[in-house]
Formats: C-alpha cells, structure tokens, sequence
C-alpha cells in the first residue's frame, strides 16, 4: 500500500509523492517521473468528471456523498471555510466554474518547461488520450460546433459536447454519426444522437428510453498549458 501527497509543481501541475518510495507520480497518468519506480505506472486512471449531485446519482443512485469544508457554492450562497489553497489568481471555482480569465502565479510560471505556443496558455478545454491519440479540445471549438459533435478517436465515434448542467466539457464513445445540442432554454437540455438516442444528464438513454453501457475515453478538463506539457506535441481539433 503506498500513502499519496502533494510534493509540489512540476510544468505547473501539481505532482504526487508517495511516503513508502518517495517516488514522485504524475497526477493526470499515473506515471512515475522520478524515484526507484521509474517505469511503473499506477494503472489507467479513472476519469475525473465535472458533474453535480444529480449527475452523480442518474450515473449510479448507490453514490454516497461526501461533503468538507473547502469553499463551494450552492444555492446562490457560499459554503465551507477552508482556503482554496495555492493555484493560478482567479482560478478557483465559484458559481460560474473556473475562471476563464485565471492569470498564472509566478510560483506555478517558474516550473513551466518548454510550452507550446499553439494555443493560449490558459484556455479550458478537454484532453483526451488513448496508447496512440492525443488530443485537445478547446472549449471555445466545441461551442463553435454547436456545444455538441460526432468526431473519430482511434477509428471510434466519439462524442464531444458541453455538459448542460455543469457547463464543462466531455467525452463519451457513441453508435452515431451526428449531434446536436436540444434547442430549448430550459436548463435540463439533452443531445440528441442521430441514432434515436439522447444524453441525459450525462448518461445515454435508446429512444425507448432505456439506459444504454457507458463507456468514456480517459479524458480531463483541463487548461491547454497542462495538457500540452503533459502530452507534448498532442493533437489540436481543427488545428
């Protein structure tokens, strides 16, 4: 059994260490980056989804939920009293989400490797990967696309799309050709599939309105500066 902590920055991301190996680990691929475990690697790392209370149970009702008392908002009214800890000025999550407009700390600019220019150093989007894929997409791109699309990841459809709820993007492996966001204001929006079926609070349901297997591409939502440091020389979509 290995006891895990935060040892500090690394290309501006956050780095684990653990107190058995003193190891140093990548926190996004579970690889080790430095120590007597270089070489091994923790395993596919489980995907780390923006999501709400509602989302979690629609995915699986047995959830249990567990609340500390880091700042978070809900209701319009803020909760919790521990400090958000260090991060880029602006960064932290209030009522709209992340800041899109975050500056990054000097602290967290000092441990920057050699970054990649094509694309702002700050912008949110999605990351996803497979053994042979990289591949960003911009937050911006996707809204662009109507906030929902069909693409191709290693020869599969996937879908990219802004979550309704949670205002994030995110990934999902569909039997479709197209997609599009439900033209309705009201908050709980589906996308619909061109196969009859909708994504419903991040889960897909068959136009009978059964819930189908779920399966994601590893994927993080992420600032394009973490992503192209982690995976360098990555894919951009439409770039």
């Amino acid at each position: 059994m290995h006891h895990f902590t935060n040892a500090g920055l690394y290309n501006g991301l956050f780095t684990l260490y653990d107190a058995e190996t003193h190891t140093l680990w990548n926190h996004v691929t579970g690889e080790a980056e430095y120590g007597p475990l270089v070489g091994r690697t923790l395993g596919p790392p489980g995907n780390q989804l923006q999501m709400n209370v509602k989302q979690a149970l629609e995915q699986d009702p047995k959830t249990e939920i567990a609340i500390s008392d880091r700042v978070y908002f809900a209701g319009g009214k803020q909760f919790g009293t521990a400090a958000r800890g260090l991060g880029p000025r602006g960064a932290g999550q209030g009522p709209g989400g992340p800041n899109p407009d975050a500056v990054m700390a000097d602290r967290f600019r000092g441990t920057l490797g050699q970054e990649d220019q094509r694309r702002p150093r700050m912008e949110l989007g999605l990351g996803v990967w497979t053994p042979t894929t990289r591949r960003y997409y911009p937050a911006a791109r996707i809204r662009e696309h109507g906030g929902a699309f069909v693409d191709r990841l290693d020869g599969r459809a996937v879908l990219i799309y802004i979550d309704p709820e949670s205002n994030t993007p995110a990934a999902l492996f569909v039997k479709s050709a197209s997609a599009k966001m439900q033209d309705t204001k009201m908050q709980d929006k589906d996308v619909l599939l061109d196969n009859g079926s909708v994504v419903r609070s991040g889960v897909p349901i068959d136009r009978e309105g059964k819930r189908l297997a779920m399966e994601r591409p590893q994927q993080i939502f992420t600032r394009w500066y973490g992503f192209a440091l982690t995976f360098p020389g990555g894919e951009v979509f439409g770039q």
